[in-house]
């Protein structure tokens, strides 16, 4: 992938930022998570037949930043509001609990930035949004697309942070945690 990642870098740069107009980098373009929930997780059992890399991955409890009470839509709409842009070039992301992402997004100081701000975005059971959060090299500049691909440098720590800065005032911490609450609801049921 240390070669791949730089090419898909190139290319998906060019068509989201040379091809494309700005309104497909935001929050009425929902059809990016649609088009890499259809494409990724095959693409990634793919690959791992073949063992050339991922294009899937469950996220880990330290990237969770919060849970704003409001439907995803609306946190699209926020985070654009704060210079965030949808990411379709990203893995597609799941749960422990089940859960597929809801929304991609990342902020940088400019296209082509060492890092990105990545935020991705999962529904709960009551209509609010679980946010995960990492800071990490961005992966649209050719120059880091393959230590954004293999992880280096990623920090979650450094993405709470940022994101605590920008949005602390929706985020907050559920009594539960990151779950699904149907599905925690069902199990307080049994």
């Amino acid at each position: 992938m240390v070669i791949a990642a730089p090419i898909v870098a190139v290319l998906s740069f060019a068509l989201l930022y040379g091809v494309l107009q700005p309104t497909h980098r935001g929050p009425t373009a929902t059809y990016w998570n649609r088009g890499r929930e259809a494409v990724l997780p095959k693409l990634h059992r793919l690959a791992s037949r073949l063992r050339v890399g991922y294009a899937a991955y469950e996220l880990q409890d330290r990237e969770y930043a919060g849970r704003i009470d409001a439907p995803v839509e609306d946190v699209d709409r926020l985070l654009a509001a704060y210079g965030f842009e949808r990411m379709p070039l990203s893995a597609w992301k799941t749960l422990p609990d089940g859960r597929s992402e809801a929304g991609s997004w990342a902020r940088r100081d400019g296209p082509l930035a060492d890092r990105q701000l990545h935020v991705m975005l999962f529904q709960t059971g009551d209509g609010a949004t679980d946010c995960y959060v990492h800071d990490e090299y961005n992966a649209f500049h050719p120059r880091y697309a393959a230590k954004h691909y293999h992880g280096i440098d990623y920090s979650p720590r450094g993405g709470h942070r940022q994101l605590h800065g920008l949005i602390g005032e929706y985020l907050y911490e559920p009594a539960v945690g990151p779950t699904n609450d149907t599905e925690q609801q069902n199990c307080e049921e049994n």
